[in-house]
Order: structure tokens, then sequence, then C-alpha cells
């Protein structure tokens, strides 16, 4: 086959495109930014974010929390990766596998593949991001023993048992990352009395946020809009730590559901050799692995370069297409 191979990871917030030889090549929010008024393409990814303000452009995303919320940005967007991967002159098709959550819709998927198609692919695939984080992340899928991974994304959480090339048990919860700041924006608005954003609830996250306490308290000064124009709080880890128990209390919940509704082998697996692996851009919130490991009593790691697995993942499963032929949707 002298196509290429492309492997796209399909999310909420961000959008990964992996190459065969090349490793990840594109790795920036999922969004569009059109002109206000007409469809027409003004910006991809970082750049279109940096349109925010501007009169005339017009910010879009082409899913939502896993569901596609908007074909003309996902025609867009899928076209400006497929192009960028193979170029314009398209002598040589390529595959295209793209990984989207396990809860989408039949008709959503539909949809992704025929867009896909024609962005130019000579065949596309579908596979379930947790299936694809687990290949990313280099576990034995194709065994017998049971493999727990947690995929953390902006929009889910996608958690699945894979063993025997294929998700045995599987649950989404919805929100990800974003509950996790939504969750810190409401605590800190009610807690200091102002209205903090998402963005410095974002900030807070990444620079002091930690799903266990630290051993030296840390704190932070965020921008937020008071009631007599742009002023400053002093948020502490504490405080974002609190913010973050009820979403990551309903992701230990997830977790033991999935492993609930999984045959006792492959718990026995899970709880005595191979653990719970994490991946996903949430997984580099500090101390969520040991978090996870005290509420369920598994060993949890967090995979090498957790934000690349799944993409990774898809573009590696277009190696076996016999394989993938028979576990999942193609079009061709």
């Amino acid at each position: 086959m002298l196509g290429k191979k492309v492997g796209i990871d399909l999310g909420t917030t961000a959008v990964r495109l992996h190459l065969k030889g090349e490793g990840v090549t594109f790795d920036e929010p999922a969004m569009v930014a059109t002109a206000v008024g007409d469809d027409r393409v003004l910006a991809y990814g970082t750049a279109a974010l940096g349109t925010v303000g501007r009169t005339g452009a017009r910010l879009r995303s082409p899913l939502r929390e896993g569901a596609v919320a908007d074909t003309v940005a996902l025609d867009a967007l899928l076209n400006h990766l497929i192009t960028r991967a193979v170029g314009r002159q398209r002598i040589f098709r390529p595959d295209v596998m793209v990984a989207v959550v396990p809860g989408m819709s039949g008709d959503d998927r539909r949809t992704v593949m025929e867009i896909a198609a024609r962005a130019g692919a000579r065949t596309v695939y579908l596979i379930e991001s947790p299936l694809a984080a687990a290949i990313g992340a280099g576990l034995s899928v194709s065994s017998r023993i049971g493999h727990l991974v947690a995929d953390v994304g902006g929009g889910t959480t996608d958690i699945a048992v894979v063993a025997l090339d294929g998700i045995v048990s599987r649950l989404s919860v919805p929100g990800g990352g974003q509950a996790l700041t939504r969750a810190i924006a409401d605590h800190l608005s009610v807690l200091h009395g102002v209205a903090v954003d998402l963005g410095a609830a974002e900030e807070a996250k990444r620079e002091i946020g930690s799903a266990t306490s630290l051993v030296e308290e840390r704190t932070l000064r965020l921008v937020v809009a008071g009631p007599a124009g742009p002023g400053e709080i002093v948020v502490s880890s504490t405080e974002v730590k609190e913010a973050m128990v009820a979403p990551l209390g309903r992701l230990v919940a997830a977790v033991n559901e999935v492993l609930d509704d999984c045959p006792e082998p492959l718990v026995t697996d899970i709880r005595t050799r191979t653990g719970l692996v994490l991946t996903g851009g949430g997984a580099r919130l500090r101390g969520l692995d040991r978090h996870l490991a005290a509420a369920t009593g598994l060993r949890v790691e967090v995979a090498a370069d957790p934000q690349g697995c799944v993409a990774r993942g898809a573009g590696t499963a277009l190696e076996s297409l016999d394989l993938v032929r028979r576990n999942f949707l193609y079009l061709r």
C-alpha cells in the first residue's frame, strides 16, 4: 500500500494527528474559526482561538461531550487534517483511523466516516478511544489478560477493560477535564464572592491543582472580574483540591462500575497484575494516580505521553487491518 496511514484522535477539546514513521504531528485545540454570516474558514486550532473577540469571526467546536455538534466545523477540521497529512496532491489516498468516544451515536459515527471519506480518505475506520488509548500506551490488548484503561479527555472520560483485541466492559463519564475546570470555577466563585471564569479556573488547575494534598501549600493570584472591574484574588491548592472532590468521586465510581460489569477472571488480572493505566490530557493532573490508587485499591500508573496515546493507538491499529475489519466500522 502506497497511501499513508493516518490516525486521528477526534476529541472534544483537542484533536491530534498521527502519521506512521513520524509520530504525532498535530496537537491543537479542536476549534475552527469561520466568518460571521457564512462558513468561510478563517483558522484552525490554536490560530482559531486567536480570533476570539475579532469582529467578523465565529469560533466553532465540532464536538460537544463526544457528540457531533457542528458538521460544518467537523468537515473543515477533517479536511485540514487530511490535507496536512498527505498534501493537496493526493495521488495515493490515505487510510484513516478516527478514534471516537464509545458513547457516540450510530448517526454521528456515520457522519464522521462520510466526512472523512469526502476529505480524501481511501478507507475510513472508526476505533473507540479507550481501545486506541490502550494500544497507544503499549498494552498487550491481544492477550487474554485483562487491562483497565481510563482515557481522561476534555469532554469525556472513557474507561474500559480490554482483552483479546476488544473492549469487554466500558463506561463514558461526561465532562472529563472540563468538568474539573467547571467545578473549580464554581467553587472559587462562591468562596471568594467574585466571578471566576473558566480560563482562570483552568490556570488554577494547571498551576496548583492536585487530586491529593500537596506537601507544601501553594497559592496563585488570579485575575477576575469583580463588581468594580478587573481585580485579583489569591487561591490556594487546598481550595482547588476541595473543588474537585465531586467530579473525582464520579470518576472513582465509574472505574468501580466498569470492574463490577467485567468477568471475574479479568478483574482478578487487573487487581493482581495489570492495574489501571491513565491516558489523555487529564491524566496530567497532579496526584490523580495516587488518588485513584487509594480509592480503588488498584496499582495506577500514567502512560508515557498520555495525551498522544489515542492518536498513536489509532495509527498503530491501521497496521492490523484484518483485525480492524473484524472489529470496527469502516467505509471505503
